[in-house]
């Protein structure tokens, strides 16, 4: 997998274009957290995917072909790799987040960054040095926090199932996090026919969009049939929100495509930390959610850990080792 060496440093922060790439999917994710709850105030779980996961379909497919960067040569991986992620980790968060609160779902995204620099060590054989390895520590000692906190004032009865279905929403986006950055270093560079499948955000997010969308029909229309579906009755508030998933899904699928090619998987899974505290911080903004100072201490250090892991070098979250790394 290419690693792209252009980094940019101010007040002692390295940054590639990589690792703002995947910063900027981190921040949009823990927006559209805040947004889907407020969607799901008024529309039904089935009701948000088929919005999310087919109007983002739809207009990335078109915006890829209008552009001329529609590649049929490849779709298919990318296409499974959808139905995993957003297709089953949509589904499930969607899901979960109808039974709990934005500011807790926010919070327990917190895991996700720290399973998925777990499993770029352990799966892919990639290490983590000094500095990014203490950036682990702290914040899996936030997310721990976060986790023992007690439950935010007013939320369902049903929450905690709420909560197991958000994580099981996270398990799965870092395990696809493993695969697309297994995938991409797979092809042994930009110069593999289906490098560019890979290599260009778009392109691939239109597919795994794609694919997200075609695994989540079942569960849509069998939604509908025995439910039917709120989307008629919603009103402005309620479509204004459910678009604004469906934007920060297709902006967030491009840039971490962009970036995942770009940085290791462990970096990426570190530099993610920052979508539960954009999404904390949105859901205490916009929803009046409130929560626990145990839970906002371990927000903190959650953002602590990534401060840390920004002052380091691009680079010093090793790639995997040689015998791993396919020919530039």
């Amino acid at each position: 997998m290419t690693r792209d060496r252009t980094a940019i440093t101010t007040v002692g922060v390295r940054l590639s274009v990589g690792d703002v790439a995947i910063l900027a999917a981190s921040a949009t994710y823990g927006v559209s957290t805040t947004v889907s709850v407020a969607a799901l105030h008024s529309v039904r779980p089935a009701d948000l995917l088929a919005v999310e996961l087919v109007g983002s379909a739809g207009l990335q497919l078109v915006a890829a072909a209008v552009t001329g960067r529609l590649r049929w040569r490849g779709c298919v991986p990318q296409l499974l790799l959808g139905a995993l992620s957003p297709g089953l980790t949509f589904l499930l968060g969607d899901l979960g987040l109808a039974r709990t609160s934005a500011s807790s779902g926010s919070l327990l995204l917190a895991v996700e960054p720290l399973l998925s620099a777990v499993l770029a060590v352990v799966i892919l054989r990639e290490r983590l040095g000094g500095r990014a390895s203490l950036a682990l520590a702290v914040g899996f000692a936030g997310s721990t926090l976060v986790a023992l906190g007690p439950s935010t004032p007013g939320e369902a009865s049903d929450s905690a199932f709420g909560n197991v279905l958000v994580l099981a929403a996270v398990l799965a986006s870092a395990i696809f996090v493993i695969a697309v950055s297994h995938y991409s270093r797979a092809l042994g560079g930009r110069h593999h026919p289906d490098a560019e499948t890979v290599f260009d955000g778009l392109n691939a997010s239109a597919w795994q969009t794609t694919g997200g969308m075609l695994a989540v029909v079942p569960f849509v229309a069998g939604s509908w049939i025995g439910g039917g579906s709120r989307l008629g009755a919603a009103g402005p508030v309620a479509w204004t929100a459910c678009i604004g998933v469906l934007v920060c899904g297709a902006v967030a699928g491009v840039a971490f495509n962009r970036g995942i090619a770009r940085v290791s998987a462990a970096r990426a899974g570190l530099l993610a930390n920052l979508t539960p505290a954009v999404g904390m911080a949105t859901a205490v903004v916009f929803l009046r959610e409130r929560p626990a100072p145990l839970q906002l201490a371990g927000g903190l250090l959650i953002l602590a850990g990534l401060v840390l892991l920004l002052r380091t070098s691009p680079d010093s979250t090793d790639a995997p080792p040689p015998d791993l790394v396919p020919k530039q």
